[in-house]
This record gives C-alpha cells, structure tokens and sequence, in this order.
C-alpha cells in the first residue's frame, strides 16, 4: 500500500512538470497566459477545442507543447484508476454485511474483546448454531475474525455506543474473556448498565478474582484450563436451549 502511494504521488509529480512546461512552452511562442494555461488544460484532458490560431501550429514551441499535453492524459488515467481501485478497497463491504446482520440479531451472544480465546469460542458457538459477534478493539483484530468466517465490529470496549451497535439489549448473554481481570469486571459493569437482565459470563486469570467478577455482574466465573472455551460454550449453549425450551412450552 505504502508502495502504492507512493507512485501515485511520483505520477502526481510528474504531471504537474509536464502541465507547467506545457504553459510555459506556449506562452513562449506568444500566446497569453490564460489561453495558454486553458489550451494545455483542455489537451491533457483529451478535449477538441481550437484556442491557438492555425497560423500557429506549425511553431516548434507549440508542437513541443502538444507532444507534452498528449503524455499528460494517459498517466492522468491510470492515476484516476488508482484512486478509484483504493476507494473501492476501502468500502469494507463484510463490515455492512455484518451490520445489517446485527440489526437483526435477537438474543444472541457477544463476546468481548475479541483474541484468540474469543476467535475459539466463536467458532464453538456457529458449530452449535448459536449467533454470536465480538467486539474487536481495533480493525486488524475484526478482519481476523471475518477471514475466518465470524461476526465481530470494532469499537471502544469501554464505550457503551460500541455495547449498543453489538445489540447489548436485544443479546441473550455476553462474554468478557479478555486477559486482565479488571477489564472484565469493567465490561460486566458496562453490560449490566446496558442492559440489566443480560446474563454474563466472564474469564478469570486469577481465581481470588472470581467473587470481585461476580460482584462486577457476571453470573457465570470460569478460570480457564484446557477446556476453558469449550466449556463456556457449553454454559452458553445450555442457557440458550433452556430458553428455546421455555418459549416452546
């Protein structure tokens, strides 16, 4: 990309060193300014239009300026080209896919932040057939998620803007697996205002914490082992299903 760029700037260069000699080459051979700077506009352009008089045509300047102004045109295309290709690498077509899903979604699952842990426990729930997205705290981290064929949006963690976009009021439970206790316990913190009746079930590094964790909100504390996310999936699932089963009844 740094590549990229850096061409189009050196194109950039070299079209305004043509334009300019261009100008000054028909100013040269006694045409005023303004004609001068519009005849050399309208043939980089590629546009038919006479400003110079016949008369003049024939005049080693102007010919030398034409020959420039026909250089400008096919670089000017390819720039524009280059620019449409990165306006259309940025339209992150998967992230309104994700968006659109989302304003849809009804009790499903979000899992906070998004890490490996989370990329894991993701793929558990799809396998159960259980909707899920995770909030990812920067883009790289939520394409990593879409390359594997997930849900994930990228915001503030701590931001309650970033809970609402993830449907925190519509998600049956939420996962705050992140690494550091204290963020966890921020996290509950911040569901539970959200959205008072979500169940939350968070991961702790340290088992002392666990009681902190449950004061924070969460209702589930699992302290992770081997089968830390296969486990969690499993608390998930059943609370899921209990609740399928219930509306059936």
């Amino acid at each position: 990309m740094a590549n990229l760029k850096s061409a189009q700037y050196i194109m950039i260069g070299i079209i305004v060193m043509l334009f300019a000699a261009s100008v000054v080459l028909t100013i040269g051979a006694g045409i005023d300014p303004v004609r001068a700077l519009l005849d050399s506009a309208l043939d980089a352009l590629d546009v038919s239009y006479v400003l110079i008089p016949f008369a003049m045509a024939t005049n080693p300047l102007i010919l030398t300026s034409k020959i420039l102004d026909a250089g400008i045109f096919p670089i000017l295309a390819v720039l524009l080209a280059a620019w449409f290709f990165d306006f259309i690498n940025g339209i992150n077509f998967r992230e309104r896919m994700v968006l659109s899903k989302l304003k849809r979604m009804k009790d499903h699952v979000i899992v906070v932040p998004s890490n490996g842990f989370a990329r894991a426990l993701l793929k558990e729930l799809k396998g159960s057939s259980i909707e899920a997205v995770a909030i990812a705290e920067n883009r790289r981290e939520m394409r990593q998620v879409h390359n594997e064929g997930l849900f994930a949006i990228a915001g503030d963690i701590k931001s309650m803007d970033t809970f609402e976009i993830a449907g925190i009021k519509r998600a049956r439970c939420l996962v705050a697996c992140s690494k550091d206790d204290i963020q966890n316990a921020l996290i509950a913190i911040t569901a539970k205002t959200a959205n008072p009746r979500i169940n939350i079930i968070a991961r702790a590094d340290l088992e002392e914490n666990r009681v902190k964790l449950m004061s924070a909100g969460a209702h589930v504390v699992i302290v992770p082992g081997k089968t830390a996310g296969i486990d969690m999936g499993n608390e998930i699932v059943k609370r899921v299903l209990e609740k399928k089963a219930y509306k059936k009844a």
